[in-house]
């Protein structure tokens, strides 16, 4: 009889753990991500667009790019190394490592969110197969230095086999996340009624308000646990393909 495989939630928890790992560089992160998600609402005000729900999520993407770019891998990378101190992500160079492989792990990841959100939107299906047989690889080459090829080939052979128990564990995350989106969206419909229930607050009041700033922050440190977490998952998903199946 063959024995159920435990599941891997425990990647929330280690998540939190390797958070907590550098208090200052958490919090310093936070706070810039705090500020960068403010950047959204003041390039919509710099260029002079008005209410869009289209735009929007744009000045947000483009605001938060140099943490998703950047920092956000840049400390994966770093607890990456320290824990596990691998051939691929030595602790001694892990520096000189990321410096040259962030550019074309970003490149990758961009070109998969294309993919993703392209399949997403024609046939729904094709980008959940596309984000999982292929959601690794970015990291896998980040982390272990692999090329274009192998690192889809690695992520594709390693979700085929243990895709169950993996998909639990970051449906269990976006769950977290949305907890918190209805949650910070509900105070803040009671805090500041739109005037357009469609379009919400403008980009004045979401540059001004306090209560942005500190849902940005709130936002930004959930944002880092999510990423320690899949860093976690990721590193239980190498280990058991290392191990049995």
């Amino acid at each position: 009889m063959r024995v159920a495989l435990p599941s891997h939630l425990g990647a929330l928890r280690e998540g939190i753990t390797l958070l907590r790992r550098h208090p200052p560089l958490s919090l310093g992160l936070a706070l810039l991500a705090m500020l960068l998600a403010q950047l959204g609402p003041a390039l919509e005000l710099a260029a002079g667009a008005g209410p869009s729900l289209l735009l929007q999520p744009i000045f947000a993407f483009a605001g938060l790019l140099p943490l998703e770019m950047y920092f956000i891998p840049r400390l994966q990378a770093q607890l990456d190394a320290e824990g596990l101190n691998s051939s691929g992500n030595p602790v001694a160079r892990w520096r000189e490592t990321f410096d040259g492989r962030w550019l074309q792990t970003f490149l990758l990841r961009l070109g998969l969110s294309l993919a993703i959100g392209l399949g997403l939107l024609m046939f729904l299906v094709p980008g959940v197969i596309i984000l999982i047989l292929f959601g690794w690889a970015p990291m896998r080459m980040l982390l272990r230095g692999d090329s274009l090829l192998p690192a889809l080939k690695w992520s594709r052979s390693a979700m085929a086999r243990h895709w169950p128990r993996i998909v639990q564990a970051v449906l269990a995350m976006m769950l977290v996340a949305l907890a918190y989106q209805v949650g910070a969206g509900w105070v803040l419909d009671r805090l500041l009624p739109a005037a357009d229930p469609d379009l919400g607050p403008a980009a004045m009041v979401r540059l001004r308000h306090p209560a942005f700033w500190v849902f940005n922050l709130l936002g930004g440190g959930l944002n880092l646990w999510l990423s320690c977490a899949l860093l976690a998952l990721y590193q239980r998903l190498e280990a058991a393909v290392s191990g049995p199946a």
